[in-house]
């Protein structure tokens, strides 16, 4: 996570230093959708932004400027590309009055950074992205909370977010592992769902009123929304003489949040919005040159076992021995998926905790690869049996 702060006079450089002091816990966990990344911070002068602005754009994840807005917009202009790749920005004035969420509010994570910043300097925050003033949650936040991929991302967040300001019916099943990764506000405009087949009849013109008396066919989920049921009543209440709700803003009013295989199928089936979450990891172990068409069918076959959709692998790890393995970085490669590999002195720590091979320490140095891998990649949260076969070890876990 690369923060630049950006000053222009003495006095902006003496804030800019009091807020990196005062933030750095906090953006280590705003950037928890990058697998918690070390916090790199640097306070520059702003002429010497100028000389480099190209370059420290593209590499900035969070640019915080202390001056004028009017100096920013005019340093930064020529840098723009889109909500999905501009780095965060943030514009501070240098009494730390106000702190303005600028540039890539949701995906970029500014209107957080915003929100926490003037939380710690007592500055007042301004935030202008509609969702948001509106008290509506977003698409967007909800795939970037999930870390996940999305097809077609820039015009889904476009047509949901938008029907979710009208009011339209956006409605939402989120898998049972995945219910408690969100706050009751990071919802608010969803229609919830507990039943992932309710989603077949919900929110389809001629559906009549007695298919919905059933509590379990309609939004429950109370436990995050506990305002939803009022809602879908009072909705009842504005029906047609027919008893028709025929409340559609959005063609993609239906949303699925899953990495179980049988869900993901099911909503591709259906024609449903997907978000498959990248929060899964993997720990790998395997034997020189095992070849890569056999690797990848035995990894496939794992995750089919273990009812796990290849695409919520968001990251593999493995001892460094292995980190030019042509079948791990041609997996990684074609699923998208980031690598990390450790030193023997890491994954040592680990050691007592699993199962021990004389075998792989001979030829690792340490007792086991994939579990601790897996360990350190999702925080000790394993999921499941350890596979081995083949002369491969997988180990499944989840950040």
């Amino acid at each position: 996570m690369r923060i630049r702060y950006i000053y222009l006079t003495d006095q902006s450089r003496q804030l800019a230093q009091r807020i990196n002091l005062l933030m750095a816990d906090d953006f280590l966990e705003v950037s928890g959708h990058d697998y918690g990344k070390k916090i790199e911070s640097e306070i520059i002068s702003y002429g010497d932004f100028k000389a480099q602005s190209s370059s420290i754009f593209k590499e900035s994840d969070c640019l915080v400027f202390i001056m004028a807005s009017g100096i920013v917009v005019r340093a930064i202009a020529g840098h723009l590309v889109d909500k999905f790749t501009d780095p965060a920005v943030l514009v501070v004035d240098e009494l730390g009055i106000n702190v303005i969420s600028l540039l890539s509010g949701h995906m970029g994570g500014a209107n957080e950074f915003c929100r926490l910043i003037a939380t710690r300097i007592g500055a007042n925050p301004v935030i202008t992205t509609a969702t948001d003033i509106n008290g509506k949650a977003a698409f967007d936040m909800l795939v970037k909370k999930m870390w996940a991929n999305v097809d077609n991302l820039r015009n889904l967040s476009l047509d949901i977010n938008s029907a979710l300001l009208k009011g339209g019916d956006i409605y939402l099943y989120i898998g049972p592992d995945y219910r408690t990764y969100f706050k009751e506000e990071e919802l608010r405009g969803f229609s919830l769902v507990d039943d992932l087949k309710n989603l077949i009849t919900l929110g389809k013109k001629g559906i009549r009123d007695k298919e919905f008396d059933n509590k379990t066919d309609k939004t429950i989920y109370n436990e995050l929304d506990k305002k939803t049921e009022n809602k879908t009543e009072n909705k009842a209440e504005n029906k047609t003489e027919n008893n028709i709700d025929i409340k559609i803003d959005s063609k993609h009013n239906k949303i699925v949040i899953s990495d179980k295989l049988d869900v993901c199928e099911f909503a591709k089936e259906h024609g449903w919005v997907l978000v498959v979450p990248r929060r899964n990891v993997l720990g790998l172990g395997c034997r020189k040159n095992t070849d890569s068409n056999l690797f990848e069918e035995e990894v496939l076959r794992y995750l089919s076992e273990a009812n796990i959709d290849v695409r919520s692998i968001g990251r593999v790890g493995s001892i460094d021995l292995k980190k030019d393995e042509a079948c791990i970085l041609g997996f990684c490669s074609k699923y998208g998926i980031k690598s990390e590999f450790f030193s023997p002195e890491d994954l040592a720590d680990y050691q007592d905790i699993y199962e021990k091979s004389e075998f792989v320490k001979r030829v690792t140095g340490v007792y086991s690869v994939a579990q601790p891998a897996c360990h350190i990649l999702a925080g000790g949260n394993l999921l499941g049996q350890m596979y081995r076969d083949k002369g491969i070890t997988l180990a499944l876990g989840r950040c």
